[in-house]
């Protein structure tokens, strides 16, 4: 349950951190259950799908994906731990793959938020999702939130967020996650892409119900 009083519900984000590394996945999920978190998190995507070949975004994502058994096993050993495994699906092909393995919860990137049909899909799946906002117009926000209600009570969240890797400080303002849970009347997050942990401190402080973090073993990992 993401939104109960006086709780946070904190994301342990792998994204591709793991290189398309079964065994690097599995430590940092270990990892993130004995740091405490309540869930991690993947990005699955399907750069073919995605992106137009030799663009910095195709050969990002290139070899990043795990088979469907692979992910399967990763959810297996998330839950044993305790935790929530979901992921971030950059496409249908890769939202059914996830329906395949019984993911429980659905994020959407900034990046897709304004991408109405895939949205759509999630909601008529009748999966929860959480929703970034980075780079979003209010009304664009707004639009995607409808969308997700649309064919599905099972719940949705929004993450305020800023879409710099890293983010200065002084780029975050945290009074528009409070705006958007006045606004919105659902429960709001912070996704940090700071380097430290003031910004997530803030947030909590301001009452978000989630915070998402990125995380990796080894910063001089490539």
């Amino acid at each position: 349950i993401i939104g109960k009083p006086r709780t946070v519900f904190l994301v342990a984000e792998i994204g591709i951190n793991h290189n398309g590394n079964f065994n690097l996945c599995k430590k940092m999920i270990m990892s993130a259950a004995k740091s405490g978190a309540n869930a991690v998190k993947l990005q699955t995507i399907d750069p073919n799908e995605s992106y137009l070949r030799n663009t910095p975004s195709y050969k990002e994502f290139l070899n990043k994906n795990f088979s469907d058994e692979e992910l399967y096993k990763l959810k297996e050993i998330t839950e044993k731990l305790g935790l929530v495994f979901f992921s971030t699906p950059g496409d249908f092909k890769s939202l059914e793959r996830l329906k395949k393995i019984g993911i429980k919860l659905i994020k959407i990137s900034s990046g897709l938020l304004t991408n109405i049909p895939l949205i759509e899909q999630v909601s008529r799946s009748k999966i929860p999702m959480i929703i970034s906002t980075g780079m979003a117009y209010e009304k664009e926000i707004y639009e995607s939130v409808k969308v997700a209600r649309k064919y599905s009570n099972k719940g949705v969240a929004v993450l305020k967020c800023t879409s710099l890797y890293p983010a200065p400080d002084k780029t975050i303002n945290l009074s528009s996650m409070v705006t958007l849970r006045n606004k919105l009347s659902i429960p709001v997050g912070y996704s940090d892409h700071t380097i430290d942990d003031l910004s997530v401190c803030g947030a909590v402080t301001l009452g978000a119900s989630i915070i998402e973090k990125h995380f990796t073993l080894n910063t001089k990992l490539l």
